[in-house]
């Protein structure tokens, strides 16, 4: 008996490029970035949002520098204008207009605490599950596991073993950090500056980590939690 295609709710390396309209070059900042974690800027998959004052031209170039970098771009994002420049590109858009939903179906879960209380969450936090703490610091009580995603725009404290991906100061809080009791993570954000899991300094893998963003380097570094 054959079998029938389907469609199912998996998660794979997805983010948003933010561009700016005043930043440094795009090509130098990706080639930078692919420099800092090649194994990670080769598996992930980019959605470009152009800030609205790009012109259609700037954002042609932009998909031409990550096609000759060899970056997999999925499609486009953000202000509407520019849904026609994606259409003239063969790119798919994705609207922006849609957070992340409350829901059990997508294993996605958002806080909804008052702003200045710290999300709680206790774990395991199981593969294919997504927690993002907006506004608010993450602390997670038990294991991240690997496949799972956890995210806060404030700190987040993991008080136990993590082998999913891990995110602070989502929102672009530079003085966010990262502190665990385990650290094995695949995936590690700051403010928008990742690394994968070969960048972890090998006498920190597996012990009582906490990172943090050097803002004079936009590099994320690693030290013993004491």
């Amino acid at each position: 008996m054959m079998k029938a295609p389907r469609l199912r709710a998996n998660r794979y390396s997805l983010m948003t490029l933010e561009w700016p309209q005043e930043s440094e070059p795009l090509a130098d900042w990706l080639k930078a970035q692919r420099e800092k974690a090649p194994a990670l800027m080769d598996e992930i998959a980019i959605v470009l949002k152009p800030a609205p004052e790009h012109p259609p031209e700037e954002i042609r170039l932009a998909v031409e520098t990550l096609d000759q970098l060899d970056l997999g771009l999925m499609g486009l994002t953000g202000s509407p204008q520019h849904r026609v420049v994606a259409d003239e590109l063969g790119l798919a858009w994705l609207s922006s207009n849609h957070g992340p939903i409350e829901s059990e179906s997508s294993h996605e879960m958002v806080a909804s605490q008052s702003p200045d209380t710290a999300l709680i969450m206790q774990g395991p936090i199981r593969s294919g599950v997504q927690i993002y703490a907006k506004d608010r610091d993450l602390i997670v009580i038990g294991q991240v596991s690997e496949g799972a995603e956890i995210m806060a725009d404030g700190h987040v404290h993991i008080y136990g073993r993590c082998r999913g991906r891990v995110a602070a100061g989502v929102s672009g809080q530079v003085s966010a950090e990262i502190f665990c009791l385990t650290f094995e993570s695949e995936l590690v954000s700051l403010a928008g500056t990742y690394c994968g899991s070969d960048q972890i300094p090998e006498e920190l893998w597996s012990a009582r980590v906490r990172v943090r963003l050097d803002e004079s380097s936009q590099k994320i570094t690693f030290g013993l939690m004491t």
